[in-house]
Order: structure tokens, then sequence, then C-alpha cells
């Protein structure tokens, strides 16, 4: 039991560390994406609301149009403004990991001619849809199983994820790469394993 208990406990501190880099990572990637295509997208007519995220007819595809309407729909029902950052704010990062989709780059919809843009630190060697979106929607696994709580301490490329994901925010902002290390418990936190929690459980649950 207190080997099950040590890595439950650990896995728990694991999430922790990177939350605040899975953080930095998901705004700075909505972000930049939003204002990518907002300065190729500039003229309406509009509809819900006032930017290409509401754009008739849209450039965006069925289910991503679907996915703004349900935020705009959400954000009416508590009374709040429609405003684009708070649309930004309220679609997942599943939304905007699609946009990276092979849809996106038919007919040079979003790609590639918004690459240097979204993503101005990417090498311009690597700086492909298809390299953009398989780092991301590698992240995007590690992140829901973060913040759906699941185990992820087994996962044995975790600190080669972790890596990844730290240049991925480097390919958005060299600045909020600085920040992003500065602020960085996982490499501590991973290299302190399992048993060391079960050293610390081991008193507890022994003595009593």
């Amino acid at each position: 039991m207190l080997d099950a208990l040590a890595r439950y406990s650990w896995n728990s501190y694991l999430g922790a560390s990177l939350y605040p880099t899975l953080l930095h990572l998901e705004v700075a990637f909505r972000n930049r994406l939003h204002d990518a295509v907002a300065s190729r997208y500039l003229i309406g007519p509009w509809q819900d609301v006032d930017c290409w995220l509401g754009r008739v007819p849209p450039i965006l595809a069925p289910s991503e149009f679907a996915q703004v309407q349900v935020a705009t729909d959400r954000l009416r029902r508590t009374g709040k403004p429609i405003t684009p950052g708070r649309v930004v704010a309220e679609l997942t990062f599943g939304f905007w990991t699609n946009l990276l989709d092979v849809r996106y780059e038919q007919r040079q919809v979003l790609w590639p001619p918004l690459l240097e843009k979204a993503f101005p630190h990417l090498p311009a060697v690597h700086r492909t849809r298809r390299v953009v979106a398989k780092r991301f929607n590698m992240l995007r696994r590690l992140r829901n199983r973060v913040f759906h709580y699941e185990p992820i301490w087994h996962w044995r490329d975790l600190p080669d994820q972790h890596e990844m994901m730290l240049e991925a925010i480097g390919w958005l902002s060299p600045e909020l790469l600085r920040l992003a290390n500065a602020t960085d418990r996982f490499p501590a936190t991973y290299s302190n394993g399992w048993h060391a929690f079960r050293t610390a459980l081991s008193t507890v649950f022994i003595a009593s």
C-alpha cells in the first residue's frame, strides 16, 4: 500500500510542478494564434463576436465555429460582454490545437501564410504546420492528463515532453520562456522520485 500511496503522491506533485509551465504555454499559444489570425482577417461582417471568430461567412470549420457559438452563449448567460478577449479565453485548448489541422492548410486559410507571425521564433527550417501540429497535439495530451488528475508518473518520456513544452514556449515568446524556466519546479520534483514520498509516508503509516 505504501508504494501505491507514494506513487499517487508523487504524481500529484508532478502535475502541480507542470501546471505553471502548461499555463504559460496555453495562454501564449491562444493569444499568439488569435493575434495572427486577426491580422489576416480584419474585415467583417461579424456575428456575435466582433472579430474573425465570428466572421460571416466563417473561416472556421463547422465544428470550431460551433464551439465559438457555445462560448458566446455561455458568456451571454452569465451576463458578461461578448468581447474578443473573453471569447478567446473561453475557448478550450483543444479548439486552438484544432486550428493546426490540415483542413486549415487547404486553400491556405491559415497555413502556411500565418506560420511566421504565429510562431516567430521557431527556426524557419522547421516552420511547417505539420511540425507545429504534432508538437501541440502531443502537449495537449499531457495537458489534459495533468488537468484531469490522471497518472503521468509512469511515462518514461515525461522529462522529454517537459523539454518540448519549454521549447514550444520559446517558439512563441523568448521572454515568457525565461519566466517559465525561472519558476520551473519540474526537474527537482521528477528527480526526487516516488521513493522519497515512500520514506516520508512510512513514518506516518507505520507509526499509526
